[in-house]
């Protein structure tokens, strides 16, 4: 399977992400050799240093599992405990499982999603929080590849003990996927 490079530089060229988000996903894009996805190797976090505590790193099996490699400060803060090491679908509500579990799987085929989570501010304002999933190239033996996620939280203004916020069980207000997979054998 091939990957199309000109369709994700456009996913955030016709649409661009807020100016953190942009940074990220113009370093991801830049680790692009010949139409193959970026490789977990090929990513240095000092690059983006100040971004890590928005970022986290999941280790996807598409179709059977999604477990938190890394998770940044930030994103600590907003899931209200340290994910690191966890079973990401243990910890989403049964009803709201095979849509997160399908939302991952789409990314670690090969995809950028983007969308937009809602939470409260300290002071009981509604706050948007832009999100990026971004896939690496690279596939372990159990079939696992990372993905790469961007949470725009500012934590000086999220409140994680306000619940109920659009009751999504997590999951994002809005989502976009962009496939970045062109099917080789079809087009011959």
């Amino acid at each position: 399977m091939s990957f199309d490079f000109d369709i994700a530089r456009r996913c955030f060229d016709e649409c661009p992400a807020s100016k953190d988000g942009n940074r990220l996903a113009r370093y991801w894009l830049s680790l692009w050799h010949d139409g193959r996805l970026p490789t977990r190797a090929e990513f240095k976090p000092k690059h983006i240093a100040d971004l890590l505590p928005a970022i986290c790193i999941f280790d996807v099996v598409p179709d059977v599992s999604v477990r938190c490699r890394l998770a940044g400060s930030r994103i600590v803060e907003g899931a209200g405990e340290d994910i690191t090491g966890k079973d990401w679908l243990a910890l989403t509500t049964p009803e709201n499982r095979g849509q997160r579990l399908a939302r991952f799987s789409e990314v670690a085929r090969g995809g950028i999603g983007r969308g937009t989570r809602a939470a409260r501010r300290a002071s009981g304002d509604r706050q948007h929080a832009e999100e990026i999933m971004l896939p690496f190239g690279d596939i372990a033996a159990d079939g696992a590849r990372q993905v790469l996620i961007y949470v725009g939280w500012r934590p000086s203004l999220y409140n994680p003990a306000i619940k109920n916020v659009a009751n999504t069980g997590g999951l994002l207000l809005e989502y976009q996927l962009t496939q970045l997979w062109v099917n080789t054998a079809s087009a011959a």
